[in-house]
């Protein structure tokens, strides 16, 4: 069931990436990993991962992506607080297990681009609940510009002992440092084997399929991927 949405902030991260904060007008439960069917029409509504953890006040907050020649798209990025949109949901994506904290496993977020959403999701409900698991979160783009909320998380990690934030771009300019490459590729050699691992996964539909196979491959058992 459908449900009007209040637009409440609009930030333009990058040129290419928007940050919307919606607020409800009727109660709206949702867990960290869920995503909604947001538009303007009920024929026209599109999916998009909820980059936050539950609030109190019912606020959702969006990271989306810019897609050239696309009108539906151009129509997002111009809108601004005070209009109203349609929201359908939330619907399940991903979901912490209930023992995650209990099991002391480490916890592997690997994001692409705006994937990175609903990991930033899942990884502010633990960190809110206090889990002291080891937490790796890798994060992948082309470019540093596009690492948009780079500077929150290199002070999350500063903040908490037990999280390890690694970013990783697979086309840096010549003045950038640190680690180059594949995201997942990334991974795969600073941890060769995903056996123990508690591993959630988002991004480019043909980033996920590599990098699924090839965790699967460092022997990461199907039951503890999402």
């Amino acid at each position: 069931m459908s449900q009007i949405f209040k637009v409440i902030q609009v930030e333009h991260f990058t040129a290419d990436t928007l940050q919307l904060i919606l607020k409800p007008t009727q109660p709206f439960r949702y867990q960290a990993g869920d995503y909604i069917m947001l538009g303007f029409e009920q024929e026209d509504l599109k999916p998009f991962s909820i980059a936050s953890s539950p609030r109190n006040d019912g606020r959702i907050e969006l990271h989306i992506r810019k897609h050239e020649d696309n009108a539906w798209n151009d129509r997002l990025f111009s809108l601004t607080s005070g209009e109203e949109v349609l929201v359908e949901g939330p619907k399940p994506q991903y979901q912490l297990d209930e023992d995650i904290c209990q099991s002391k496993k480490p916890i592997l977020f690997v994001a692409g681009g705006t994937g990175f959403a609903p990991m930033k999701a899942l990884l502010d409900e633990l960190l809110a609940s206090g889990c002291e698991n080891t937490i790796h979160f890798y994060w992948g783009s082309r470019h540093k510009e596009d690492l948009y909320m780079r500077n929150q998380m290199i002070a999350l990690a500063k903040h908490h002992d037990n999280l390890d934030y690694v970013e990783v771009l697979s086309e840096p300019s010549e003045t950038d440092t640190g680690l180059t490459g594949l995201v997942h590729q990334v991974v795969l050699e600073r941890h060769p084997n995903l056996a123990d691992f508690r591993v959630y996964l988002c991004g480019p539909w043909p980033m996920v399929q590599t990098a699924k196979e090839d965790f699967f491959a460092a022997n990461l058992p199907e039951n503890q991927f999402n």
